[in-house]
């Protein structure tokens, strides 16, 4: 174990109250859970002016630097594939000018034993503190632009690469982000695999509230027998919404009560609420922000999730729905984080069904499977909340982090 002093610095653009996705839960709770274990940590996140700078919060020391207005300067320098980036040209200054100044921060507030980049958006910043204060560095991956973006931009691929090769190691979220990044050129023996973790005291099925659950059927118009499926995420072509919603007629053809929840923002809204509107009453597009009481209470009124990504390292929605005992239908090909959280009916404690998530009929067929017997699919969500109380938690996670820490740090001396 690694010792108890350890003075760790993490690179992070999300972190509370700024909280975009998966990143940001990850940072949040995995540092709580360092600092319960005694360690020291520094998060050096972004700031919009307003926040306070300087904030210890949880026992963790918040450093917020808010990015100078740099563009002028540095924009006639800029090559063409850079102005490529057209709108994204502001927050590519804002990024760079943030990781400037985290960078400057950690140098004045060290020294540290070791500093975490967490995914490209922080490499620049963690990057420069190997540099200039010779620290071992991490970079942690949750996620690879070339699985991101149907088009992904050549920089960025650049600087992950880049990231990888001078990282003295490498952390990711699943076994099969690993084989991407080794298939990408990163060397293997670099590579450590930690999953995630959730708050099972937070997302547990005791945390639904009757009066709120009887609120939401009204607004959604569901009746106490119809059957829920639900999806959270971004409304993103990787995120697999518009196949789930193609599938939607085979389903109902079989499951006439049942009603789907599409819950996110992103670039296809106004698609999804199009085809919602074409299947009637039978679905719902909710683009409301939901706040963490409202993320599960929909997770409570829900029977079955479906998280149909086409590329997905990790898939922290899919510990949340376990944890709430709630089965999943996932999409499990290729780079598929989700594969390795939902145990398929194959196995010894099924707690939902993979699929091609490129296959509208398939995701229709994995959403009747589990429909269709109410009563083994909620041994099924049994059987994922048992799983995230042995497997998926917090503590497991940091310990295991933290044994990977050490191993980047003894290896240096």
């Amino acid at each position: 174990m690694a010792a108890i002093d350890m003075k760790i610095a993490y690179f992070s653009l999300e972190f509370p109250p700024r909280v975009f996705g998966g990143l940001g839960v990850y940072a949040d709770s995995i540092s709580k859970e360092m600092a319960s274990l005694g360690h020291k940590i520094s998060v050096f996140t972004m700031g919009d002016g307003e926040l306070k700078r300087r904030q210890t919060r949880s026992g963790i020391s918040v450093f917020r630097e808010t990015p100078l207005p740099m563009r002028d300067g540095w924009e006639p320098f800029l090559s063409d594939r850079t102005l490529a980036w057209g709108e994204g040209v502001a927050f590519l200054s804002d990024l760079m000018s943030y990781n400037q100044l985290a960078a400057a921060s950690l140098r004045d507030n060290g020294p540290f034993d070791l500093c975490v980049a967490h995914d490209w958006l922080g490499l620049p910043g963690g990057m420069a503190a190997k540099r200039s204060e010779g620290l071992p560095l991490i970079y942690h991956v949750h996620s690879l632009e070339v699985g991101r973006e149907t088009a992904p931009n050549p920089q960025i691929v650049d600087l992950e690469l880049r990231g990888g090769r001078l990282a003295d190691g490498v952390i990711t979220v699943s076994y099969a982000m690993r084989e991407q990044l080794a298939g990408l050129g990163v060397p293997r023996e670099k590579i450590s695999v930690s999953h995630h973790g959730v708050d099972t005291g937070v997302f547990s099925l005791s945390a639904g509230k009757e009066k709120k659950l009887g609120e939401l059927r009204e607004r959604y118009d569901i009746g106490e027998e119809d059957e829920v499926i639900l999806f959270v995420g971004r409304l993103e072509e990787v995120k697999g919404v518009i196949q789930l919603l193609e599938a939607m007629p085979k389903v109902l053809a079989e499951h006439p009560g049942a009603k789907l929840l599409v819950v996110g923002k992103g670039t296809l809204e106004g698609r999804a609420r199009s085809m919602a509107e074409s299947l009637g009453g039978s679905v719902k597009v909710v683009t409301d922000f939901l706040d963490l009481d409202s993320k599960i209470q929909h997770y409570a009124l829900a029977d079955l999730c479906v998280f149909p990504s086409l590329y997905e390292p990790f898939g922290i929605v899919g510990v949340e729905a376990a944890a709430m005992e709630r089965p999943a239908v996932v999409g499990a090909s290729g780079v598929s984080g989700l594969r390795e959280i939902v145990d398929d009916p194959s196995s010894e404690n099924p707690t939902g069904v993979h699929v091609n998530p490129s296959d509208p009929r398939d995701i229709a067929w994995g959403i009747n499977l589990v429909l269709e017997d109410p009563e083994r699919m909620r041994e099924w969500g049994k059987n994922g909340r048992r799983k995230c109380l042995e497997t998926f938690n917090w503590e497991r996670a940091a310990k295991e982090t933290l044994e990977i820490y050490e191993r980047v740090i003894s290896s240096r001396s």
